[in-house]
């Protein structure tokens, strides 16, 4: 009975044994799984971390670097009177400057804050021609030179340095003498504010708020416009001028940096300080802008009414129709640009009226066709307009009343966009008519080696 009871144990110790084994093989292939599962999760966490740290540091590195391309377009240099794209950090916040380019005044608290102060300024402002805007609105009359002129000369009489519409320059600018000292300031490195209102043809207005530190300057511009009779300034835009030129033709040009290649607002500013004669803008409105520089050679050249060869009587006769006809042109521009058959009386009395010569002149240089007794006018088509409002723009700087009757008009071609006040200059002589008409009778561009290419001017393109 022992016996069998030791056999009984040997065999029951056994079994246990065998199942402790299996239990510990297990635990064992478990345990090894468990710390491979670790040390991949572990891994893969490693992974990810180290590639948040890599895309961070290039992320950074990318910001920093557009940090810096930043800095150096607002320190990089500018021209005329030494302002350049911004100053030091010093001067910026001397001059209140924040760093931000851009906002709207609409989403601008109340006039607890620099900009609400600014908006409210300018609410007051419109106040003051309040009378003049709403008689002109109502009869339809707010883009005339006369309503602009009005509002103009009100500001002036309230002390404000008003202008008409930005970079056209038709109206003088009232109180001169403030602009000046401002650029004296800039000049010398001191510090100076001034304002600019620049009217526009809607009764509204752009405001230009100038601050000058160290020969820097910073520009806040906003607009304000009428909406159901009240004013409201709708934008507002802070940028120190990259540019910062006054001429020696008393010309401000001031920019905005905008990217290389950009084909919006191109961010220039002129404005012309220095008064001209009443007289002198009266005979640019009524004999030069008609023609001016878009879409037609005819002030780039030189030119005889004994010798008109050269001249596109295309291009005049667009030109020349309105004021012919007190009528738009009725031929329409396309994109290729399109021919037309105008009827030989309509097409010679608008050439024949502005330039002295016979029919048989006119027809030898046009595309007369007589079988048609119609010119064929060709209107330029998209590629070939040559116009645009980047393009330089006739100012007459001196008249003179010649013996013969004519008028001698000196005439600068001004270039914003190229920060010229005079891009070359040129001499017309018109023919004053006694039913009130006139006739251009030469053309003669003053030679200068300063004087610009015509690089705005574009070819007709062959009919």
């Amino acid at each position: 009975m022992g016996k069998a009871m030791k056999v009984g144990n040997k065999d029951g110790f056994g079994a246990v044994k065998r199942k402790d084994g299996w239990l510990r093989a297990k635990i064992g292939q478990v345990c090894i799984i468990s710390t491979i599962c670790i040390i991949c999760i572990i891994c893969f966490i490693c992974i990810i971390c180290i590639i948040c740290i890599i895309c961070g540091v290039g992320c950074g590195s990318k910001g920093l670097e557009k940090m810096q391309s930043a800095e150096g377009e607002v320190t990089g240099g500018g021209n005329g009177t030494g302002a350049g794209c911004a100053g030091e950090e010093g001067n910026r916040a001397e001059s209140g400057w924040t760093g931000e380019e851009g906002g709207h005044a609409e989403a601008v608290g109340g006039g607890g804050t620099e900009e609400g102060k600014e908006t409210d300024t300018s609410k007051q402002i419109a106040e003051t021609y309040r009378d003049i805007y709403e008689k002109a609105a109502g009869e339809g009359k707010l883009s005339s030179l006369e309503t602009i002129q009005d509002i103009v000369d009100r500001l002036g009489e309230e002390g404000y340095c008003a202008i008409d519409m930005e970079n056209e320059n038709q109206v003088n600018l009232t109180h001169p003498e403030k602009i000046e000292e401002f650029c004296s300031l800039v000049e010398l490195g001191k510090k100076g504010e001034e304002t600019i209102i620049s009217i526009m043809e809607d009764g509204g207005f752009i405001r230009f708020d100038l601050e000058t530190v160290h020969g820097e300057v910073f520009v806040t511009r906003s607009v304000l416009q009428w909406k159901g009779g009240m004013p409201e300034v709708d934008y507002m835009n802070r940028y120190p001028a990259c540019e910062w030129e006054f001429s020696g033709n008393g010309y401000l040009f001031f920019r905005k940096k905008v990217p290389q290649g950009y084909d919006g607002d191109q961010g220039y500013t002129a404005i012309r300080v220095y008064p001209l004669e009443d007289e002198c803008r009266e005979l640019n409105r009524k004999y030069i802008l008609p023609i001016g520089y878009n879409a037609n050679q005819a002030f780039l050249l030189d030119w005889t009414e004994e010798e008109l060869k050269g001249l596109d009587f295309d291009d005049l006769f667009s030109k020349l129709y309105n004021s012919t006809f007190g009528k738009p042109l009725p031929y329409e521009q396309t994109i290729d640009g399109t021919s037309y058959l105008v009827p030989e009386e309509e097409y010679e009395k608008v050439i024949l009226s502005h330039f002295r010569m016979d029919k048989e002149t006119l027809r030898a240089y046009g595309n007369y066709r007589e079988k048609d007794r119609a010119y064929e006018y060709r209107s330029r088509g998209f590629n070939d307009c040559a116009s645009s409002p980047n393009n330089p723009y006739p100012e007459v700087t001196a008249c003179e009343r010649q013996e013969d009757g004519t008028w001698k008009l000196t005439v600068n071609a001004v270039w914003p966009i190229e920060n010229m006040d005079k891009a070359f200059s040129h001499e017309v002589v018109v023919r004053v008519l006694e039913d009130g008409g006139f006739q251009y009778v030469s053309n003669r561009v003053i030679p200068d080696e300063d004087n610009a290419e015509p690089t705005w001017y574009t070819e007709r393109a062959v009919k």
